[in-house]
């Protein structure tokens, strides 16, 4: 049996770095990731469970997020299993492979919270005997006007933002499209502190870096201009 370890993010306190992002994609914001479809030639592993209690920022409980473990701590990592949404009590239980390293925190399927922490969980090692506590974050959101390099304003176009975390690289990929006026919104994001890459569909890129984004606010980022 084990005890579980708790990793917290402290996204507000860590400054941006630039470590190569892949190509971004947008997430499906409507319900929880689907767990990792494992091959049937393999045999299957030892399956071990844990109990979580996810709450606010205020402690207060949170019913339905879904307790997830996957193979990357990063918020859009696919899950290799998934527990049943948490109750009123903010309460749910997992089983998931016990002969991986793995980290388990929640998903809201609203992206109206995101997990402040995480728990890392070594292979090999059973079930975990303390009740894993996830803090969940209010969603940011931000705001930019994107200029062509000849200044003119990057008109409606669907551009890609990927967010990198300050030790963990890549962390968040998220879409929206110009207004007339060049204006891009991109609600429902991680809160924190990132660099944040841009791309347009004919891959021009530009880079904010240590871009600090409140949780539960709406950060505008002025007239930013490709290069």
């Amino acid at each position: 049996m084990r005890k579980a370890r708790a990793l917290p993010l402290v996204l507000l306190l860590l400054a941006a770095c630039t470590p190569e992002a892949p190509e971004p994609r947008a997430p499906e914001a409507a319900r929880p990731p689907e767990a990792a479809s494992a091959s049937t030639d393999e045999p299957a592993p030892a399956v071990v469970s844990g109990s979580m209690r996810v709450v606010d920022r205020q402690g207060t409980p949170l019913a339905g997020m879904a307790p997830i473990a996957t193979r990357q701590p990063n918020a859009f990592d696919a899950p290799v299993a998934t527990g049943p949404l948490t109750g009123p009590d903010g309460r749910g239980r997992i089983a998931f492979p016990g002969d991986a390293r793995l980290y388990l925190r929640a998903w809201d399927p609203e992206l109206g919270y995101f997990p402040n922490n995480f728990y890392d969980i070594l292979p090999d090692t059973g079930d975990v005997t303390d009740e894993m506590v996830i803090e969940m974050v209010p969603a940011a959101a931000l705001l930019v006007l994107l200029q062509q390099a000849d200044g003119r304003p990057l008109a409606d176009a669907d551009v890609a933002m990927m967010m990198i975390h300050p030790t963990r690289g890549p962390w968040w990929p998220a879409e929206a499209r110009t207004s007339s006026e060049g204006v891009a919104a991109f609600t429902r994001v991680p809160p924190g502190a990132f660099t944040l890459r841009f791309k347009t569909g004919d891959g021009a890129l530009l880079e904010v870096p240590e871009a600090a984004l409140p949780p539960g606010q709406t950060t505008d980022l002025g007239t930013r201009r490709f290069p």
